[in-house]
């Protein structure tokens, strides 16, 4: 194998590294290290190519299939391709009550349907195991746990001065525009910690297999 699953996180991280550092010192005056399509959003999309890669040479022939639905969605979602080729976006309540074509609404309810369908079963199949590596302290627990919530932190925090517009709080400009860019940076730690918790799984898995073939026939 020409690449392991192992080197993809090194690979990812020197490669991500190299390329928001080299878009950095050529930004223009008035260009955002953060904006749309830019370096950092680009990256982003391919950590999480890079998770989804790492999972699926790590499970093998156990591959749970929400778990590469995530991944995949995340990427798209990233690349913004829930709004980027329909008039409205797909997870937009907008959609729906807009005066937008047929299979744009019909694309919409499929997605919501695979999302909904995608977190049942991983709440229902892998909650309890979740909950039970977290309290024994399981590293891969922690750090997915992390990933999750650094997930929904950099979400609360995208667009902060328009969710707390009708609570009538003003964010200054300077603000704003902080918390953007915090929000971006983050998504490049998100990938990385889902693939060093999948890693950190993985190992476990195989130590304990190891560990029962050592243990002598009855």
């Amino acid at each position: 194998m020409l690449l392991s699953s192992r080197s993809i996180i090194p690979l990812y991280i020197i490669v991500a590294s190299i390329v928001v550092l080299t878009d950095w010192t050529r930004l223009a005056d008035t260009a955002n290290l953060t904006r749309e399509n830019g370096s950092v959003e680009t990256m982003s999309m391919v950590g999480y190519l890079a998770a989804l890669a790492v999972y699926l040479l790590r499970s093998g022939k156990q591959t749970f299939w929400p778990v590469p639905v995530v991944l995949g969605l995340m990427a798209l979602r990233e690349f913004d391709a829930d709004k980027r080729f329909t008039s409205e976006g797909l997870l937009s309540t907008n959609i729906f009550s807009a005066d937008t074509l047929l299979w744009e609404k019909g694309l919409a309810v499929g997605l919501w349907a695979l999302l909904v369908c995608t977190l049942f079963t991983l709440i229902r199949y892998r909650a309890a195991p979740f909950a039970a590596a977290l309290r024994t302290g399981s590293r891969w627990a922690i750090l997915l746990l992390a990933a999750i919530g650094i997930a929904a932190f950099s979400k609360s925090i995208d667009g902060l001065a328009r969710k707390l517009s009708p609570l009538n709080i003003d964010v200054s400009d300077q603000v704003s525009a902080g918390a953007g860019t915090l929000e971006e940076m983050l998504e490049l730690l998100i990938p990385v910690l889902f693939m060093l918790a999948m890693t950190r799984k993985k190992d476990r898995q195989d130590a304990r297999v190891s560990d029962d073939a050592m243990q002598p026939a009855e």
